[in-house]
């Protein structure tokens, strides 16, 4: 092998090697802080109760026992119309996390959470409940400021997402009525 060409390759070695140690020795130690991608995750097939309260609306949605259907509950219950109601549910098996304020130094109130503009519980078929209430948008409008209900952390997630969630209980998904 040629002299030049196993002294070019040492040299490139020795500058990966050496870069990759320097990385490697000054990662910040920032333990304490996870970055979180989902608020929380719930497979969209495992939901069965979803429970949506904004401002003076409230709605129950609940899938009926051993099937697919989802219902409004009320007297008398009324099955979801299908065209408005695709997509909730996957929706609501965890929306995608902005930002993480882990140690809020303003008051709740500051963020519109305090009373909360909206209360979700999304329960899933083992049983165990996601609840989180959701306040104000940021100030630039494009986010919504949102708190898991056993968190102390509060979440920004996007405003169009939040405002499909909020829909749901100002505008359910009835059927439409027929004339």
């Amino acid at each position: 092998m040629n002299i030049r060409l196993t002294i070019l390759l040492v040299i490139i070695l020795a500058l990966v090697g050496g870069s990759a140690t320097y990385y490697w020795v000054n990662q910040p130690d920032d333990k304490e802080h996870v970055d979180r991608k989902w608020l929380y995750r719930v497979n969209d097939s495992d939901l069965i109760k979803i429970e949506v309260t904004h401002k003076t609306f409230d709605v129950i949605f609940s899938k009926a026992p051993g099937g697919n259907a989802w219902f409004i509950e009320g007297e008398p219950p009324a099955q979801v119309h299908g065209p408005k109601w695709s997509g909730t549910p996957f929706l609501l098996g965890g929306p995608a996390v902005e930002r993480e304020l882990p140690k809020a130094k303003e008051p709740l109130s500051s963020y519109g959470l305090d009373p909360p503009e909206s209360v979700v519980r999304v329960t899933e078929r083992g049983g165990y409940t996601f609840e989180f209430s959701m306040g104000t948008t940021t100030p630039d409008g494009t986010f919504q400021y949102i708190k898991l209900a056993n968190e102390e952390s509060i979440f920004t997630v996007a405003q169009e997402w939040a405002f499909v969630i909020n829909k749901l209980a100002i505008e359910p998904p009835y059927p439409p009525t027929t004339p």
